[in-house]
């Protein structure tokens, strides 16, 4: 089973744990959810594995993180660059990877979650070395309900 960690930018990083093999397994696809971990602290987020519906089994988590207010991006391989599309809004891209996982800063987190809780569909490619994954096509159907949960989960005991 591969284990990727995520780091949050700053001063003060604390990990989060992630697993693509359980993420897929345990989580239906294509459907925004609620998942709470305390490896490292309580971080409580919603996200999606977004099926790539192709021949190779590709498949990426994205992720919102209510603890550090950050969208990631995690797909089987090494991200180089991640982008993000909400409707016919521009691309938001990231080129802040590490370990299997791309992460938007603070400014472009913020921008993706206000555009995603309006919006009705996102695109996300995900440009690994020497190949790329995508596009990616996912509803945001159920997305701000989820977050809802995440944040109040966030929030309580």
């Amino acid at each position: 089973m591969k284990r990727y960690a995520l780091v949050a930018a700053g001063l003060s990083a604390a990990a989060l744990t992630l697993s693509l093999p359980a993420a897929s397994q345990d989580q239906p696809p294509d459907k925004w959810v609620t998942s709470c971990t305390m490896e490292g602290g309580k971080d409580c987020g919603v996200q999606a594995t977004i099926d790539g519906n192709s021949l190779l089994g590709q498949f990426l988590v994205m992720r919102y993180s209510a603890a550090y207010n950050k969208i990631s991006v995690v797909g089987d391989g090494q991200g180089v660059r991640a982008s993000v599309q909400v409707d016919s809004n521009p691309f938001i891209s990231t080129s802040t990877c590490g370990q299997g996982i791309c992460q938007f800063d603070d400014y472009k987190s913020g921008q993706l979650l206000q555009q995603m809780r309006a919006g009705r569909r996102i695109t996300v490619q995900l440009q690994l070395q020497g190949t790329e994954a995508g596009p990616f096509d996912q509803t945001l159907s159920g997305f701000d309900a989820q977050l809802q949960r995440a944040l109040a989960a966030q929030r309580g005991p």
